[in-house]
């Protein structure tokens, strides 16, 4: 591992955080101007009162649990090559991730101050529920995680003691699950009803996981905190290019099954979202998970880092298509519409995110890494050889 000099670490720790920062505080001026004037603000309505916040939710949920199967896993499998970057990925899970999806989580509430009801008044037959307490244990278990990973790295703890930690991690990371049932509990929702659904969930959320870990090692590979191997990165990018051909199979079967019979409550959906103002959206998802899936395959021996990001990339993009079209083509196509004229009963969209939305988004994403690169800069998350 190479040692992080001095100016390497002033030119890689100095304007990041500055700007992740700004941006961070733009994002608050927006959620400012939502907060005076609400939700209007969005293009956010009564068909589509899910848009961009939950979907980025749903995103930076997986992220988290997918670092937590991705610190766990080499503990319990004995991938020892993964061991020096089960720390970042913990951190990344216990912090930024969950900072994250809980702030989207808030933002999309019209009255945020009403938040602390989860506490108080919380149903428990309710999967929302089931969601705040799986992100709270999250946080407990990478805070914890993390912590013992660390006292392992500097020799105080042998390795033998992270197992039972890393059996819990393991365990929450497969339970994102939870997060489909809000989803698919829904029996009036047929495109949300079905028992894929948590598959699907569980796939988007190790792909998410993995494609942010492969962007922030060539980041840090470059900095020079770590020296992750790029045939490393290239392993990686092979397990992403098999759950992507995993999605890929569950979203064509989706559509096949829904589009055969030629009716029936689902028809009229995929119909939309295959063909008609959802179209746009759906093909660009179906594109993206086919370059990102032959970008990643094609890596063998000669594996280039830059190729690895760009399908790393458009990974985040194919999933993020992924819940978004499925959010959309079920919302503007509901089993029962309402009275009235075409804005409250016909279908419409497509749903594009506005700016206020676009830019309390963007707020988030930079408070949660500016999160990470403090991270980074104040604990010893990387090579042993860098603790000066």
């Amino acid at each position: 591992m190479a040692v992080v000099t001095n100016t390497q670490k002033r030119s890689s720790s100095n304007l990041w955080p500055l700007i992740f920062a700004a941006v961070a505080v733009l994002g608050g001026v927006c959620w400012g101007l939502q907060l005076s004037k609400g939700l209007r603000m969005t293009n956010l309505g009564t068909n589509n009162m899910w848009g961009l916040y939950i979907v980025g939710f749903m995103i930076f949920t997986g992220v988290a649990a997918g670092s937590l199967l991705f610190a766990a896993v080499p503990y319990l499998f004995k991938l020892d090559e993964f061991k020096p970057y089960t720390r970042i990925a913990s951190y990344l899970g216990a912090v930024s991730s969950i900072v994250a999806a809980s702030l989207f989580i808030i933002v999309d509430i019209g009255n945020p101050e009403r938040a602390w009801l989860f506490i108080t008044s919380g149903n428990l037959t309710s999967p929302m529920f089931w969601d705040f307490l799986m992100l709270a244990s999250y946080m407990v278990i990478s805070i914890i995680f993390t912590r013992q990973l660390m006292l392992v790295n500097k020799g105080k703890k042998d390795e033998g003691s992270v197992k039972p930690i890393a059996v819990i991690a393991f365990i929450a990371g497969l339970l994102v699950t939870v997060t489909s049932f809000v989803f698919c509990f829904q029996i009036a929702r047929p495109l949300w009803n079905t028992p894929v659904q948590p598959v699907s969930f569980l796939i988007a959320a190790l792909v998410a996981a993995l494609s942010v870990q492969m962007v922030l090692a060539v980041i840090l590979n470059k900095s020079g905190y770590i020296q992750m191997p790029v045939n490393l990165l290239a392993k990686m990018g092979k397990v992403a290019a098999v759950l992507l051909c995993i999605e890929l199979i569950i979203v064509v079967g989706e559509v096949l099954i829904g589009l055969y019979p030629g009716g029936g409550e689902e028809h009229a959906a995929f119909t939309w979202l295959v063909s008609g103002e959802g179209a746009v959206g759906f093909w660009a998802e179906i594109v993206a998970l086919i370059a990102s899936i032959i970008l990643f395959a094609k890596q063998g021996s000669s594996a280039k880092a830059g190729s690895i990001v760009v399908g790393a990339v458009l990974a985040l993009v194919a999933i993020y298509l992924i819940k978004s079209n499925l959010l959309q083509a079920q919302l503007f196509n509901p089993l029962i519409t309402y009275a009235g004229p075409p804005i409250y009963g016909g279908t419409t969209g497509p749903y594009v995110p506005s700016l206020i939305e676009i830019g309390l988004s963007l707020g988030i994403v930079s408070l949660g890494a500016l999160l990470l690169n403090q991270g980074l800069s104040k604990l010893n998350l990387g090579s042993n050889t860098q603790r000066k």
